[in-house]
């Protein structure tokens, strides 16, 4: 029996083997049953933990409470909006991401939407496996190196987004409330209000955390304002995006084409439209994969844990509790 013990609520990984290596001389490692997101027996377990690991179950405020001894809940991840940080505030919680892990792939999947919609690849794929073979069901296309890529949320994803998409000769903006111009005097991007960046840009990409702010902020007046001719990119959080609004701005030729990684409820149902529409784009929410991101969010948790159960602290803490 080892001196403490760590609640992992629920990850998609085939095993544990990698936090159990990292933790063997100091913790019991425990796997609540279910599926992701969906750990049960889970308060009583809670109850008893040192620390908590969790990919996507919410952990609520009741979840919170129910942790008399936690000292650390680390998220396999970047986004914390299935904790909640607050209560865990309260309660002196720590409550820890892994902010880089992704960086490179998230940006890098970005960037293959945005020239796939720019190609119009899933239009000519689909033709020629019908047996077509016709540059006509694709056209215009437009040289991207004359495009403008609109960026929302221009924290260190965003800024590699804006950096390749520069490289490759198109204007960059940024919109970003938490930015000034001085911040990015150094950066290819322009900072311009949210409705600018709109109203500017061949293909607008989203980056923000989800937040009451952020909430379908992509609503049908955010598409109005966007150009016909203009795409959108969500590879962020799925309820930023009106999934409706975006349908209808399809449907109506509001705007172009969509490339979605991310849906407000994943997997998006079997016959939700987006899923096989013409103009859209979908991956199954894979832009932070790679294998070497997946062991490195893994390792950096386990580490963080390790860090705090040998009572030197945590790091990357998201809700100010050291």
């Amino acid at each position: 029996m080892s001196e403490h013990t760590v609640v992992v609520t629920d990850h998609d990984f085939a095993d544990l083997s990698i936090e159990r290596a990292g933790l063997d001389d100091l913790a019991d490692v425990v796997e609540l049953p279910g599926g992701v997101g969906e750990a049960r027996d889970t308060h009583d377990r809670l109850a008893t933990a040192d620390a908590v690991v969790t990919l996507r179950y919410e952990l609520d405020e009741t979840a919170v409470a129910a942790m008399e001894d936690c000292r650390v809940i680390a998220r396999y991840g970047i986004g914390v909006d299935s904790v909640a940080v607050e209560a865990a505030a309260d309660r002196g919680i720590p409550v820890t991401n892994v902010p880089d892990y992704c960086r490179e792939e998230v940006a890098t999947h970005t960037l293959a939407l945005i020239l796939a919609l720019a190609r119009r690849l899933a239009t000519y794929d689909a033709d020629v496996a019908a047996g077509g073979w016709s540059r006509g069901v694709g056209t215009p296309i437009h040289r991207f190196s004359n495009s403008t890529v609109g960026v929302v949320g221009y924290g260190a994803i965003g800024r590699a987004v804006g950096e390749r998409a520069a490289a490759l000769g198109a204007d960059v903006l940024a919109s970003d409330p938490f930015l000034s111009e001085t911040d990015l005097a150094d950066d290819p991007a322009e900072l311009v209000p949210f409705e600018e960046l709109l109203a500017r840009s061949a293909f607008v990409t989203v980056h923000s955390p989800l937040t009451d702010g952020t909430r379908k902020l992509f609503d049908a007046d955010a598409f109005a304002r966007m150009r016909e001719s203009a795409s959108l990119v969500n590879v962020a959080r799925g309820p930023i995006v009106d999934t409706a609004a975006l349908r209808a701005a399809l449907d109506d030729g509001e705007i172009a084409g969509a490339g979605l990684d991310v849906f407000p409820d994943e997997p998006p149902a079997a016959d939700d439209p987006l899923r096989d529409h013409q103009r859209v784009i979908t991956t199954p929410h894979v832009a932070w994969y790679s294998a070497e991101a997946n062991e490195e969010r893994r390792r950096t948790v386990t580490e963080i844990v390790r860090s705090v159960l040998v009572g030197d602290g945590p790091w990357n803490v998201v809700n100010g509790v050291e």
